[in-house]
């Protein structure tokens, strides 16, 4: 019996925990041997279950459209597996894979809410840029809102970016973000302890997100509520012994709860790049951003938008100029990506 094969069959095995498989592939030579009988099991419970399983046909059926797919599988027992991730007490016993990028130490998950503010998408996707132009590597979940800006701005630059599917990898979920996983099939990777054809059960995401707290050097909660799934990749990435991060938002806004209350509870409070860069990657030296090259009028409108949106009159009445320069100034500064616009007449800064 081939070894990846009998490792795929005891991740897919019921009845055992993810601590035990971790711990039986540590300590037997050959997983093919417990499954043939011809290696001892630690008890009498382990050894039932091997011979009981009878999912061979599903296996080499989906072995076949893996590879059509161009899909790699990788083992806790392959070099390539994530060194962090092979940390954790529950790590997967295989992971499905689309990208050819290994994965290194330099890494962070970028989470958040799926409903999230344009001022957090922004955000995100800012700092996801910024870290990804210093080699790091952005993790997220795929999900709209909080993990597509994470990957959205860490595509930009030279880092990678891995998504990490609560899902088969052959679905694309949620179905709007099919451009991103393209992009992430090219420029980065995804990642899934599921087999293919497994949908996305709402058991799943929890699931999924121990591996994004284990694949990461820390967690970022850009912006979550009291019951955001992001809350539990802080946790684990807590228990991992991860370096934990949250930036603050309104006291009044119910969607910053979770953030805020991360920040009460110890979280590091982050309020600029260098935060990050201090808590998680201290070996790593920031350089100076380059200076977007502005004249007196447009620095001066841009002085007036922050990282939060501000509307167009708001600027208007607050610069003293007519609405013509004004609209004039802001098409300009679009044009050399300094300011991004929002529907209803917003702008912030990129």
């Amino acid at each position: 019996m081939d070894e990846r094969i009998a490792l795929i069959a005891l991740q897919r095995l019921n009845g055992l925990s993810r601590e035990t498989k971790k711990q039986l592939i540590e300590e037997s030579n050959s997983i093919a041997a417990l499954f043939a009988g011809k290696a001892e099991a630690p008890n009498k419970g382990i050894a039932g279950k091997l011979r009981a399983f009878d999912g061979w046909k599903d296996i080499d059926r989906d072995l076949i459209r893996l590879e059509k797919m161009g899909v790699n599988v990788l083992t806790l027992k392959d070099e390539d597996y994530p060194l962090q991730l092979r940390a954790i007490p529950d790590a997967p016993v295989v992971l499905y894979k689309k990208g050819a990028f290994r994965i290194g130490t330099d890494t962070i998950a970028v989470v958040g809410s799926r409903r999230a503010t344009f001022e957090s998408l922004n955000v995100a996707e800012k700092i996801s840029q910024t870290l990804s132009s210093l080699g790091i590597t952005v993790i997220s979940g795929l999900a709209r809102g909080i993990d597509a800006a994470a990957h959205r701005g860490a595509l930009k630059e030279k880092g990678k970016s891995v998504g990490v599917l609560g899902c088969g990898i052959d679905i694309t979920y949620p179905a709007e973000n099919r451009w991103l996983f393209d992009r992430m099939e090219e420029e980065g990777m995804i990642l899934t302890e599921y087999g293919p054809g497994i949908k996305p059960l709402r058991h799943h995401f929890p699931e999924r997100n121990r591996i994004i707290a284990g694949l990461s050097r820390g967690a970022l909660v850009v912006e979550a509520s009291q019951r955001s799934g992001s809350l539990i990749t802080a946790r684990l990435a807590l228990e991992y012994g991860r370096e934990v991060m949250a930036i603050p938002g309104s006291i009044f806004d119910s969607e910053y709860r979770g953030a805020n209350s991360l920040i009460k509870q110890g979280a590091r409070l982050i309020d600029g790049i260098e935060d990050i860069i201090a808590t998680c990657f201290p070996e790593i030296e920031i350089k100076e951003d380059k200076q977007v090259d502005l004249n007196g009028n447009e620095s001066y409108i841009y002085s007036i938008i922050g990282f939060e949106k501000v509307h167009v009159d708001e600027i208007i009445d607050k610069s003293h100029m007519d609405a013509k320069s004004v609209m004039a100034i802001l098409t300009s500064l679009e044009m050399k990506e300094a300011v991004r616009a929002i529907p209803g007449g917003f702008f912030l800064r990129k």
